[in-house]
């Protein structure tokens, strides 16, 4: 595609805010003018040949960049006009020239803060046809991508976006790609990366509750199976994933029944030579005033050889009284190195977690009371999820994707939720 750049733009950089006049053809005998203010607030306008002066927009900042290509291939040259800000990110405004009434229209951006660039930034336009690319990197950990296709009314459609997230006890964000009908609509999310849930697109545990509604309450609606085909549909907070089944109905998941396969956990007594995990019930205890209200979760190796988990994660696995089953995700602990059962005094175990349980706000939660425990230095988590009122058995679940070959369960503890408000 032939492509136009107004190098005169780019040399007036660094001169004083003037009004400025640059000139280009729309296509052969055909000139057209495009003016800016120059103001705090530019102004730009533009007048085909000799004709009255139209009205492109008003930017926050100065147009330092302009490109003249024909983006809608219609053989007229469309105008962009970009800002950089004296940075790497140019972000665009596109006007699309229609002969019919000898006006430009703007192409406007349909994504506004949900889509990862949130505008027209760093284009590429393709070569042979209505279709051009969004390229945007805000930090190491933020970058996204977006592809559209131009229709004949001026509007874009989106058929991708690219952008990260990063799931509940994972070290790296995960790629998500969002794919689009031609209606607009979310069609799938295909997730890529550490800590990918659904995983070629298949269960990856022996069975899965899904949900008419992301509740941690409710009562699950259907289960899946081990391989069985599931497409995400939609990402919410606080760890559900909407997905599509192979028979077309939308159903939501829990980001840890994916982890941790819940239903194959039964009761029983720690391996002798290998890690124990020991859950203390402290919080059932509350009239205790020296250790009533506390989390407490300790690991031992009582084998021979020293253990090391690069990247341990603690879930709590919790059993209501109707035998529902609720995986939640508690803390990512950091690298632990134990030294065998025989070694020097202290080296072979470690207190995973101990920590009173405070009913404060939740800052990731729009600060919204709860059960609170100090993950580190600089935050808190959840200790458990907003349950239903009622009694409760719970077992820690440590599970290390470098460290440990299968899940290692603690004993189980029952609780009366909720606890008091102290």
């Amino acid at each position: 595609m032939k492509a136009i750049l107004l190098a005169a733009v780019l040399a007036t950089m660094g001169q004083s805010a003037t009004a400025r006049e640059f000139s280009y053809p729309i296509k052969a005998g055909m000139p057209a003018t495009v003016t800016t203010n120059g103001g705090e607030h530019e102004r730009a306008t533009v007048r085909v040949g000799s004709g009255s002066e139209q009205a492109l927009g008003e930017f926050d900042e100065e147009i330092d960049e302009m490109l003249a290509v024909d983006i809608d291939h219609d053989g007229y040259q469309d105008l962009v006009l970009g800002q950089s800000g004296g940075g790497s990110q140019v972000v665009s405004r596109l006007f699309l020239y229609r002969p019919d009434n000898g006006g430009f229209q703007e192409i406007r951006h349909p994504g506004g803060d949900a889509s990862p660039c949130h505008g027209f930034v760093n284009l590429s336009f393709h070569a042979e046809r209505p279709e051009f690319s969004v390229a945007c990197r805000y930090g190491a950990g933020s970058h996204g991508f977006e592809e559209y296709v131009l229709r004949p009314d001026g509007t874009v459609h989106a058929t991708s976006w690219t952008t990260q997230a990063l799931f509940e006890l994972e070290t790296a964000q995960a790629e998500l790609t969002y794919r689009f009908t031609d209606g607009g609509a979310i069609d799938g999310i295909d997730i890529e990366g550490e800590g990918s849930p659904l995983e070629d697109g298949v269960v990856p545990v022996s069975k899965l509750d899904m949900y008419d509604a992301p509740d941690v309450n409710a009562r699950p609606s259907m289960t899946a199976a081990d391989n069985e085909p599931l497409q995400v549909v939609a990402v919410r907070p606080r760890g559900w994933l909407q997905v599509r089944t192979a028979g077309d109905a939308l159903k939501w998941v829990r980001y840890g029944d994916l982890r941790v396969d819940k239903h194959r956990y039964q009761p029983a007594p720690p391996a002798e030579g290998g890690l124990e995990l020991t859950l203390f019930n402290y919080l059932d205890e509350w009239d205790d005033e020296e250790s009533g209200g506390r989390f407490t979760l300790g690991l031992d190796n009582h084998g021979a050889a020293p253990i090391t988990l690069p990247a341990p994660r603690v879930w709590l696995l919790l059993i209501n009284e109707r035998g529902d089953r609720i995986v939640h995700p508690l803390l990512l602990a950091d690298r632990i190195a134990l030294g065998p059962a025989h070694g020097p005094a202290g080296t072979s175990g470690i207190a995973l977690a101990d920590a009173p349980v405070r009913w404060q706000p939740d800052e990731g939660n729009d600060g919204k009371p709860a059960y609170m425990i100090r993950e580190n230095e600089a935050s808190f988590v959840p200790v458990l999820p907003e349950l239903a009122k009622g009694r409760y058995r719970m077992t820690a679940v440590v599970t290390d994707p470098g460290g440990l070959q299968a899940p290692l369960y603690s004993n189980e503890v029952e609780i009366d939720y909720p606890f008091p408000k102290r």
